[in-house]
């Protein structure tokens, strides 16, 4: 049995498990599945969250995301035995909201987006002539180098992988369709896929 990662919304405010986040990893824990994909969606840096209780990576939340891991991992154990740890598996899904942030308000979107798409524009209300909301080549690079940190401090805390979200129009799955984009990412095959690789 696997445990899908969905978008937590939880957290507090500051990107911390609440209780009711640990509770919900506990029941996963002692749920009996063997693979955890994510649990959560955990967004690489604030301004990346669907919602504003959604877990997000900053240096001060890292001793509670390490605690979370070890409640799931203590609570499989506790009710399977030491031995089930060896094959269960827990990752975290790695996510930026792109066109659907929400960070600060649920009621408000922020999007940050890979290009101007004519049709999603108009769904969400985002203005075709506004490029404020365009990630630059530059705060893309720099949005990647947040995805390693959050990456190696899940490989640090324990977890045995990593889940980029790339998927449901989320930023990842964006750049696939940047045909139109210029630069580095996006255009052809290898730019609209740079991002990911």
């Amino acid at each position: 049995w696997c445990i899908h990662p969905m978008e937590g919304w939880d957290g507090t405010p500051d990107g911390k498990p609440s209780e009711h986040t640990i509770r919900r990893w506990q029941h996963f824990g002692e749920s009996g599945a063997k693979l955890i994909w994510g649990g959560e969606a955990f967004a690489v840096q604030e301004d990346g969250r669907a919602n504003p209780n959604q877990l997000y990576y900053r240096p001060e939340n890292v001793d509670a995301i390490r605690d979370l891991y070890h409640t799931i991992i203590k609570a499989h154990t506790d009710r399977f035995g030491k031995a089930a740890a060896d094959d269960f598996f827990v990752g975290l899904q790695l996510t930026h909201s792109g066109r659907f942030c929400r960070p600060y308000d649920k009621k408000k979107l922020n999007p940050k987006i890979a290009y101007h798409h004519p049709l999603l524009d108009k769904k969400f209300h985002i203005d075709p002539k506004d490029d404020s909301v365009v990630f630059t080549d530059d705060e893309i690079k720099k949005l990647i180098d947040n995805y390693i940190v959050a990456a190696k401090m899940a490989a640090d805390i324990g977890f045995q992988f990593v889940d980029v979200k790339h998927c449901h129009g989320y930023l990842g799955h964006e750049f696939l369709s940047a045909y139109d984009r210029p630069g580095p990412y996006g255009g052809d095959f290898e730019g609209r896929t740079r991002f990911m690789r």
